[in-house]
């Protein structure tokens, strides 16, 4: 065997295991992103009026690249419920709340990182955004 063709087989068998390894992550990704959907839709309300039915796209938003699939949930449920204050009051917009914790892998980490934004005196969206993925 030629050294070139063993080179391009070489080459070959990394680039399947490569693919092989990115299609196994978002596999892993999406069952996290799944089970997430599913601790979340009708068991957390999404407003005020505990309405627990959410529009799937929310859920989807909220789930979106965790691979911490309770944290999203517990991250959301703790900004509307949890009397976390956003500069102006604890009364949450719940598209806002999705924003802050979307994604989420530590929903403490996340929610004290925007405490302690506000804290500092950051603007409410610019502490959303400082701290969005978990700070």
């Amino acid at each position: 065997m030629s050294r070139s063709s063993l080179s391009l087989k070489c080459f070959l068998s990394l680039s399947t295991l490569s693919l092989m390894l990115i299609a196994g992550q978002a596999y892993a990704d999406n069952a996290s992103e799944k089970q997430c959907f599913d601790d979340v839709q009708g068991k957390i309300a999404w407003d005020n009026s505990k309405n627990m039915n959410w529009d799937p796209k929310n859920v989807q938003q909220l789930c979106k690249g965790t691979v911490k699939p309770s944290q999203p949930g517990q991250c959301f449920n703790t900004v509307m419920n949890g009397h976390i204050n956003w500069g102006q009051g604890t009364d949450w917009e719940w598209q806002n709340a999705i924003n802050l914790c979307s994604g989420s892998n530590d929903a403490e980490k996340t929610v004290q990182c925007f405490k302690n934004a506000i804290a500092a005196e950051k603007d409410w969206q610019e502490a959303i955004m400082t701290c969005q993925r978990d700070g």
